[in-house]
């Protein structure tokens, strides 16, 4: 039985091996890690929460685009191993998608940046009608674009740094930002004469989710172990709560308060209804 004995011995010495350890390489859209405090602390919880011990580089890109970020992660030896954007089908069809939404949905809840001297005149919108009737500003590339043009919405497009200065000078009419973006984005210098649209929010069914290449599911399943245990010890929703990004985006967003107009999920993208809704936010739930 000597086999056996050896066998017993090399099964008790595999599971006495500490968990391998995994650098994580994660590219930041725009450079800007202010505006992403949030995300990169729920990136942080999951590498807290995993196996093994990871390390975390956050990796600036204040002038990449986001189609080529992910092209990024194909690449023999990438930069960037690991990238949060805005759910889409292709990128959970070529990628692995942790399916797991990041800010619980709040990045589907959009506010709108005006210029004041034009408040009194846009804040009549509150129905998906008279949104179609004005032109709304958006990134070029971004995912959510098909869910608001399937929607009739009309959009003009460009690089994210452009768009602020475009608001500006009334290339469109507002600008659609995540809940949890817009107050850190309006208190930058240069934007004082910028404000958020009262009364109304524009809601759909939508995230940021964590993509990987297909060729590294140990990247994959290291985050989706992390978050998961997160979510079971309550250290998830602790963060959630308490995240001043998020804590912001709650309070002065006041969705309970607002006219909300929801958007209709294209077919293409009706897998975010099957991911459970004990990780999705709704306006009436006190976070």
């Amino acid at each position: 039985m000597l086999w056996y004995r050896l066998g017993l011995i090399g099964v008790c010495a595999w599971l006495t091996l500490p968990a391998a350890a995994a650098t994580f390489r994660v590219g930041l859209l725009h450079g800007d890690a202010e505006v992403f405090d949030y995300e990169l602390s729920v990136i942080r919880l999951a590498l807290d929460h995993a196996p093994g011990t990871q390390t975390l580089e956050v990796v600036p890109l204040p002038k990449v685009p986001q189609n080529r970020v992910f092209a990024m992660l194909h690449e023999a030896h990438p930069k960037i191993n690991v990238f949060f954007s805005g759910y889409s089908p292709e990128r959970e069809e070529n990628l692995l998608q942790v399916n797991i939404p990041m800010t619980r949905g709040l990045l589907g809840y959009r506010l709108f940046a005006v210029r004041k001297d034009r408040m009194a005149e846009l804040s009549p919108i509150d129905t998906l009608y008279e949104l179609q009737q004005v032109t709304v500003g958006s990134g070029t590339g971004w995912p959510e674009n098909r869910i608001l043009e399937h929607n009739g919405v009309k959009l003009v497009t460009s690089q994210y740094e452009n768009l602020w200065r475009m608001l500006e000078y009334q290339r469109f009419d507002l600008f659609h930002r995540g809940i949890q973006e817009i107050f850190t984005e309006l208190a930058k210098p240069g934007r004082e004469n910028l404000a958020m649209l009262p009364g109304v929010a524009l809601a759909m069914r939508y995230d940021y989710f964590l993509y990987v290449s297909k060729s590294r599911p140990d990247l994959h399943d290291i985050l989706k172990q992390g978050l998961l245990k997160a979510y079971d010890d309550g250290s998830f929703m602790n963060n959630f709560r308490h995240h001043p990004a998020i804590r912001a985006a709650l309070d002065q967003g006041e969705l309970d308060k607002r006219q909300i107009i929801w958007l209709e999920t294209p077919e293409t993208s009706r897998t975010l209804d099957q991911i459970p809704d004990r990780y999705w936010h709704l306006p009436s739930q006190q976070e």
